[in-house]
């Protein structure tokens, strides 16, 4: 009796039994697999999010250095209605629209009949392959001119895709209070001064489709006319 038990004892497994542990390890190789698809989607969804954020972060730095290098010439006629060099700020749209003139232009070319000073323009611009997405355009003239600054040669680019808001509003320390609009161009008191700083929100969409708000500040160094030699 004994012989026989170790016998049996000895013996494989029975169908049931491997069956049994195909299941259990199926159904362990399933369950991995599930961890590790939802841990790559997690990762391209984090990535994607920081790269979005990033985009936003890069579009409000590029708007902070063109402010604070924003300016008034004193060698023009400050008394005409359009003049070279100017800031308006509007408040208008979902997306607020600004020009100015700034020192912020580069040259691409050393001998280029271009000059350091420039107009910037912010402004909606609608999206080429999803008619219902705003975008926000930066526009960048290659010198200054008494025309409409459209009409002057210039570059225009999608500062950033896909946006809901902009806001803009204006600090005058005059007043110690926030301006919606600002406009140096005309016979309003601040026809001959920038605003002290400009703050900057803008909201957009995040990879799911939840709403965010980014803030930021831009310091206008030259709030004054100047004398400028550059136009």
């Amino acid at each position: 009796m004994n012989r026989r038990g170790r016998c049996r004892q000895q013996g494989g497994f029975t169908l049931i039994e491997v069956m049994i542990a195909i299941a259990v390890m199926t159904l362990m190789m399933v369950v991995a697999w599930g961890s590790v698809v939802q841990t790559m989607n997690a990762k391209k969804q984090f990535e994607a999010q920081q790269d979005r954020f990033r985009e936003a972060r890069s579009a409000l730095q590029r708007m902070t250095l063109d402010l604070e290098m924003a300016y008034l010439s004193a060698n023009e006629d400050r008394t005409l209605p359009d003049t070279r060099t100017f800031f308006n700020g509007s408040d208008s749209g979902s997306i607020n629209s600004l020009k100015f003139s700034s020192f912020t232009h580069q040259r691409l070319y050393a001998d280029a009949n271009e000059a350091d000073s420039t107009v910037i323009s912010y402004y909606e611009g609608s999206d080429r392959n999803h008619s219902a997405q705003k975008n926000l355009m930066r526009r960048e003239t290659r010198r200054l001119s008494n025309e409409k600054p459209e009409s002057i040669p210039g570059e225009a680019d999608v500062l950033f895709s896909n946006v809901i808001q902009l806001h803009l509003s204006y600090f005058d320390v005059r007043d110690n209070e926030w301006k919606p609009t600002w406009n140096t161009q005309g016979v309003e008191g601040s026809a001959n001064r920038l605003p002290d700083r400009v703050r900057i929100s803008l909201t957009f969409p995040d990879e799911v489709g939840k709403e965010v708000t980014l803030t930021t500040q831009a310091k206008i160094h030259m709030n004054e006319v100047v004398q400028s030699f550059a136009n």
